[in-house]
């Protein structure tokens, strides 16, 4: 009998994170110790003698900065036991006793659901490939420069799982072949486009900070990537693939829902590093449109989370910190409904009144 990944629901899914604690998981493989607020040990992915896997219990994931793999506790087990997620959240599940439906399926579902699966794949071994360019690659340390002169954090970088393409045609090509990754796989994911005359294939992003786009179950779908210099386009983000649709996806929703559903308010704005400054700054029930309208199919997906929804525009002169409180956050109260559109409460909330002079920039 297959499980069928579709059939788990979102509720079923926090159930299961909510009732373990990484830390536990991943004791029983490597030996950690307490270091600050998180765990450190030897990676069990690669070998190394100077301990560089770390992991989090506040945050609930794990990150190793001599290979760059890193995740959540459905990942390390993905990874530890070389199984899909499916499989890995079915062992997890009857660790921590939730059940589970489960129903036969014909071989062509089996053969079109591991297709599916098969696609969240190559997202996820790209973006091992990007970590691993951002702290190891020669160019990645003025990448890591221009992220520290926009008030950006390590921690945060890591907590983002930022990455960087470097200069070149091939960079990712070349890290995916040697992953056994064929060239039409990756351009079936939108990362590499097809020279003119069937010549070959050259990466989409190059010279390039890389944002990861997740999923609503913290799958790697798509990624955007950012010029550090005055170079256009400023952003380039991979097109839509069968399993990236933009108006379907927010940016950051798979770590913010659980912080939306317990404020009962979300916070929306438009790009990843107007997002990724929210966070920081201590405001986590906040998502990013991706540079889109405010789509249907975005309320529909806030609903499940929060009543309460404010649109935030945030300043795009540099010198300005997000307060640390989202009590601060307080404006014009406007009701979005229309044909096929949820209604819902948005609440507009100018720059000004959630932004203060300090540290952290947030020009885009």
């Amino acid at each position: 009998m297959l499980f069928l990944a579709n059939y788990i629901s979102e509720d079923k899914l926090s159930e299961i994170r909510n009732a373990l604690d990484i830390v536990d998981v991943i004791s029983e493989t490597v030996l950690l110790k307490k270091t600050g607020k998180n765990f450190v040990g030897l990676c069990p992915f690669h070998a190394e003698k100077t301990p560089s896997f770390s992991v989090s219990p506040d945050k609930q994931i794990f990150y190793c900065f001599g290979c760059g793999s890193g995740g959540n506790v459905f990942s390390f087990l993905m990874k530890r036991d070389g199984v899909p997620f499916t499989e890995a959240v079915r062992t997890l599940a009857r660790r921590c006793g939730v059940d589970l439906p489960e129903r036969s399926l014909s071989p062509d579902d089996q053969r079109r659901i591991g297709e599916r699966e098969r696609l969240f794949e190559v997202p996820r071994q790209a973006l091992e490939c990007y970590r691993q360019a951002l702290w190891h690659h020669p160019e990645g340390k003025q990448a890591l420069a221009y992220l520290e002169r926009r008030g950006f954090t390590r921690a945060t970088v890591e907590v983002f799982q930022l990455g960087f393409a470097p200069t070149g045609w091939d960079y990712l090509l070349g890290s995916m072949a040697r992953k056994k990754i064929a060239p039409a796989a990756l351009e079936n994911a939108g990362l590499v486009v097809g020279r003119k005359g069937g010549s070959g294939f050259y990466d989409r992003f190059r010279e390039r900070i890389i944002f990861p786009i997740f999923d609503e179950g913290a799958r790697v779908v798509g990624f955007g990537g950012r010029v550090m210099d005055d170079s256009v386009p400023k952003y380039l983000n991979s097109p839509e693939t069968p399993v990236y649709t933009k108006r379907k996806v927010l940016y950051g929703l798979h770590r913010a829902k659980e912080t939306c559903r317990a404020a009962g308010t979300v916070f929306i704005v438009e790009g990843y590093l107007d997002l990724i400054a929210l966070h920081q700054g201590g405001i986590e029930n906040a998502v990013a449109t991706l540079g889109t309208a405010l789509t249907p199919e975005h309320i529909r997906l806030l609903t499940r989370y929060a009543g309460r929804m404010s649109w935030c525009t945030i300043p795009m002169r540099p010198g300005f910190v997000l307060r640390s409180a989202a009590s601060t956050f307080s404006g014009e109260n406007t009701l979005i409904s229309g044909s096929g559109m949820c209604s819902g409460r948005i609440r507009r909330t100018p720059a000004s009144w959630c932004c203060r002079k300090g540290t952290t920039r947030t020009r885009s």
